[in-house]
């Protein structure tokens, strides 16, 4: 398909949809029409179940961190302007369930930008605490939290990036290090939450995937790739790149080595934050996240009051998904 019929498919999309309230931009009308092969009927059907979802969830309504509100926010973060270098803390707002969950995982950070100025998200999958993961965290805790963590890439830190590029950023480049990864990782029960959450973003955060790192990978993930690969689509799939420790020829061509942490190949260490780039409980190179009564045991990501003054309140909520 040419560039011009591309952009043909668009502007019927766009008629398709000029009723709706929301101000649907052609990026993301463009990134519907990629996920169903340019099929207008079924970018149009997709897009709109989206909406309904948005919708029925008040999702428009879910708080996300700013410097202007300062909301703890939900992971590490390092390089931008509209947030400042934070690390996850076990501070009153946010609820037990992030914490809970954080205790198992191997670190976690949006870390700078990517040579294409799309976010950096890097996670210690190999470090990750599976069977614990699945024992003491329901689905809809993992739901819930990746859904918060969703709203405040795109409101908060896609900005950030498109403002910073002059032009619309609404991808992430993702690096999982597998160092550490051995056969407690593969169990099924935890897999279960990588289906869930990449169910989510395949329905309702289409094309929002600008590359895939799996480095350090060992074998024992052909396994688990014939598993997951199972859950995801062929344009997805498309994008991931699974390395073993020659990786950083990969990082580097996609990655400036400033931005790239130290233990990926890179020069950045992050010396000025607890944890360096990626702060991680396991590791224990971070502070302990343990919750105390300022932290509610419910399924959202922020306590009960945060949720409620985000409904009226447009500091607390932060920017909207479709400026």
């Amino acid at each position: 398909m040419t560039p011009e019929e591309q952009k043909e498919r668009i502007r019927q999309l766009s008629k398709e949809l000029n009723q709706v309230e929301y101000n649907l931009t052609d990026e993301y009308l463009e990134q519907f029409l990629i996920a169903r092969s340019w099929n207008v009927d079924g970018a149009k059907d997709q897009l709109l179940k989206t909406i309904e979802w948005r919708k029925a969830n008040q999702i428009d309504f879910h708080p996300v961190a700013t410097k202007d509100n300062k909301l703890p926010v939900l992971y590490a973060v390092r390089g931008y302007d509209s947030i400042p270098d934070s690390n996850l803390e076990s501070v009153p707002g946010v609820s037990e369930a992030v914490l809970r969950i954080n205790k198992y995982m191997g670190g976690t950070c949006l870390h700078k930008i990517d040579r294409e100025g799309c976010p950096v998200y890097i996670e210690r999958l190999g470090y990750h605490e599976a069977k614990d993961i699945a024992k003491n965290v329901k689905i809809e805790e993992v739901e819930g939290y990746h859904l918060a963590c969703n709203e405040f890439l795109h409101r908060v830190v896609m900005k950030d990036c498109s403002k910073k590029a002059g032009r619309p950023i609404n991808r992430e480049t993702v690096i999982f290090d597998c160092t550490g990864m051995g056969w407690r990782q593969l169990h099924m029960p935890a897999l279960n939450f990588i289906r869930a959450i990449a169910d989510c973003d395949q329905k309702y955060y289409p094309e929002t995937l600008n590359k895939f790192f799996l480095v350090n990978a060992p074998s024992a993930f052909v396994y688990v790739w014939k598993i997951v690969k199972a859950w995801l689509d062929p344009g997805t799939i498309a994008k991931i790149q699974i390395l073993g420790s020659d990786y950083k020829d990969a990082l580097l061509k996609q990655i400036p080595s400033e931005n790239l942490p130290s233990f990926l190949g890179g020069e950045c260490t992050c010396q000025h934050m607890d944890g360096g780039c990626v702060p991680s409980q396991v590791l224990k190179n971070a502070k302990p996240l343990i919750a105390t009564k300022d932290n509610e045991t419910v399924s959202t990501a922020y306590n009960t009051q945060i949720m409620n003054e985000a409904k009226t309140s447009d500091t607390v909520r932060g920017p909207s998904f479709y400026e």
